[in-house]
C-alpha cells in the first residue's frame, strides 16, 4: 500500500471523488501542511493556519499507479485558480499534491508537465513534500456518503464522469483472465528497452473489451480521454473502441479527438483495431490526405504506423497510391513493426491489384527490408 495527499478545494468533494476508483483502499479528510498543530476545523476556518483542507489517500500500486492518481485528482480541479475551487475561497481551499516518499516526486513533476502542456497559463497547484497532516473531526470524514444531499463544489458531470470511468474499469477487471495476465505482456513485448515497456495488462481478451465499448460507446468523450490515460492496455482499448462507435454518430468530432489523442494509442493492436475504422475511413471520400504524411514523418513509431494501417481502409475503396507512396516514404524506417505494417498494406494492395504490387516489388525489391518483402509476397503465386 501507498499514501498520497491530495487538496482539491473542499475536502467534502475530493475524498468523495477519490474514493470512487479501483485500488483507493482508504481516505481520509484532514488539514495538510499547516503551521499550527493539531488545529480545529474553527482554527483553520480563519485562514490563519497555513493548513489546507487535504485528503490522504491510501492505495494499492498494483491496481492503480500513482501517476493515475494524480492524472485523475487534476480532472477534478481548476488547476488554474489560486486559493478557489467552485464558490470556496481562501488558502484553506487551495489545491496541491504532497508526497511523504520522496521517490514518488518524479512521478508528480511528470504529471505537472503533462498536465501543464494542455494551458497557456502557469498551473498554481502545489507540489512538494508533506510537512503535517491532522485527521479532522470524525463528522467530517465521508461526510457526503453520510449526508448525500450535502455540499459539493465538484459538478455532477465530474462526479457523473468519474463514476463511469470507474465502473467500466471494475467491469474490465472482473473480465479478467488470470492466464491472459501472463502471456499478454509477453505478447506485446512489455520488457526493459522493448517496444511496449511498461505496458499493464489486466488479462481481458479483445471480444470480451468490445462488449464492454458497446455497453458504453454513449459516453462522454471526457470518459474516454480518461481511459486513454489509463495505464491498462485494455482501457485505452476499451476507449478506441468507443470511439470506433462514436465515429458512426460524429465522424469530424472523433476524428478530431483521435488525431489530438494519439499518445495513449501506444501499442500495434491498438493501432490496428482503431485506425483504419476511424482515420481511415474518414478519408475514403476526402482528396485531402496531407494528415497521413504529416503522421508518417512523426518521430512516434505509433503516429507512423497509424498513417501506415490507416490505408487499408482505402485500398478496401480501390485507392493505392497513399499505401505506395508512404510505403516508399518509409522504406528505410528501422522498425520491424513498421516493415511488418507496411508489408501488410501492400499485401492488400496486391489482392486488388496484383500489377501494381508487382511493379513495385520490381522497382525496390533489392532495397527492402526482409520483413517487408516477405510480407508483401505472402498473397503472390509461388
Amino acid at each position: 500500500m501507498k499514501t498520497i495527499y491530495l487538496a482539491g478545494g473542499c475536502f467534502w468533494g475530493t475524498e468523495h471523488y477519490m474514493r470512487q476508483f479501483d485500488g483507493v483502499i482508504e481516505t481520509t479528510v484532514g488539514y495538510a501542511n499547516g503551521n499550527l498543530a493539531d488545529p480545529a476545523y474553527e482554527e483553520v476556518y480563519t485562514d490563519q493556519t497555513g493548513h489546507a483542507e487535504c485528503v490522504r489517500v491510501i492505495y494499492d500500486e498494483d491496481m492503480v499507479s500513482l501517476a493515475t492518481l494524480c492524472r485523475l485528482f487534476f480532472r477534478s480541479i481548476d488547476p488554474l485558480l489560486l486559493n478557489r475551487q467552485g464558490e470556496d475561497t481562501g488558502t484553506r481551499y487551495r489545491t496541491g499534491i504532497y508526497w511523504s516518499d520522496e521517490a514518488d516526486k518524479h512521478v508528480i513533476e511528470q504529471v505537472f508537465n503533462e498536465q501543464q502542456q494542455r494551458y497557456e497559463k502557469p498551473l498554481v497547484v502545489e507540489k512538494a513534500p508533506l510537512s503535517c497532516f491532522y485527521s479532522a473531526e470524525e463528522y467530517h470524514q465521508d461526510y457526503l456518503v453520510r449526508n448525500p444531499e450535502g455540499y459539493c463544489h465538484l459538478s455532477p458531470s465530474t462526479i457523473r464522469n468519474a463514476g463511469t470511468y470507474a465502473d467500466i474499469i471494475r467491469e474490465l477487471r472482473s473480465l479478467s483472465d488470470d492466464e491472459k495476465k501472463v502471456v499478454l505482456p509477453r505478447f506485446f513485448k512489455t520488457g526493459k528497452g522493448e517496444y511496449g515497456e511498461g505496458d499493464r495488462f489486466l488479462g481481458v481478451v479483445v471480444p470480451s473489451t468490445r462488449k464492454v465499448a458497446k455497453k458504453y460507446k454513449g459516453v462522454p468523450y471526457d470518459v474516454v480521454e480518461t481511459l486513454l490515460e489509463s495505464e491498462w492496455h485494455e482501457c485505452r482499448l476499451c476507449a478506441l473502441l468507443i470511439l470506433r462507435e462514436k465515429y458512426k454518430i460524429s465522424p469530424d468530432e472523433t476524428v478530431s479527438f483521435y488525431l489530438s489523442h494519439t499518445k495513449g494509442i501506444n501499442n500495434w493492436d491498438l493501432v490496428d483495431l482503431s485506425a483504419p475504422y476511424i482515420l481511415g475511413e474518414y478519408l475514403v471520400n476526402r482528396s485531402e490526405r496531407k494528415v497521413l504524411y504529416d503522421l508518417a514523418k512523426s518521430p512516434v513509431l505509433w503516429e507512423q504506423r497509424i498513417a501506415v494501417v490507416s490505408t487499408l481502409m482505402l485500398i478496401r475503396h480501390g485507392q493505392f497510391d497513399d499505401t505506395i507512396r508512404l510505403a516508399e516514404l518509409l522504406m528505410d524506417t528501422k522498425h520491424d513493426l513498421m516493415h511488418k505494417a507496411i508489408g501488410w498494406m501492400l499485401r492488400e494492395t496486391g489482392k486488388r491489384n496484383q500489377e501494381l504490387l508487382v511493379e513495385f516489388l520490381e522497382t525496390h525489391k533489392a532495397t527492402m527490408p526482409r520483413t517487408m518483402f516477405r510480407y508483401a509476397i505472402e498473397r503472390l503465386p509461388r
